[in-house]
């Protein structure tokens, strides 16, 4: 009989959690304040994320400001430095020229050797022509 009894007691024990979560399934309270609180959380998370997102927009218009800085400066540096290069390369040519005793010449610039080389292109055409008809 004590197995019995014992029976008996788990099987009420078993009907009265039952019981329990029926009614815990029909009262849905518990799910609107488990709802209600992940609103209030939700919200809270937002604020700070909201916040952060503010201070990393003004963070990155402000580095967007220094990049455009740097990029419209480059192009005047490179100049610089192109001119920079060109005037240490005339003054080592010079010293060079010195050095070696070799007569000081004076570097023509592209424009200047590139009217020169058409002016003798165009002479050499002509001579061509002229000493065909003869």
């Amino acid at each position: 009989m004590s197995i019995d009894a014992e029976v008996k007691r788990v099987v009420q024990q078993l009907k009265g959690t039952q019981k329990k979560f029926s009614k815990l399934l029909k009262d849905t309270t518990w799910i609107e304040d488990a709802r209600k609180y992940a609103d209030r959380q939700g919200k809270e998370v937002r604020k700070l994320l909201k916040g952060d997102a503010n201070k990393v927009r003004k963070f990155i218009k402000k580095e967007m400001k220094e990049l455009d800085k740097i990029q419209r400066q480059i192009p005047r540096e490179v100049k610089k430095a192109r001119t920079f290069v060109d005037k240490q390369v005339k003054d080592f040519e010079t010293l060079l020229d010195k050095v070696t005793g070799r007569k000081v010449k004076k570097r023509k610039s592209k424009k200047a050797t590139q009217k020169t080389t058409a002016k003798t292109t165009t002479k050499k055409a002509t001579r061509k022509k002229t000493t065909s008809k003869a």
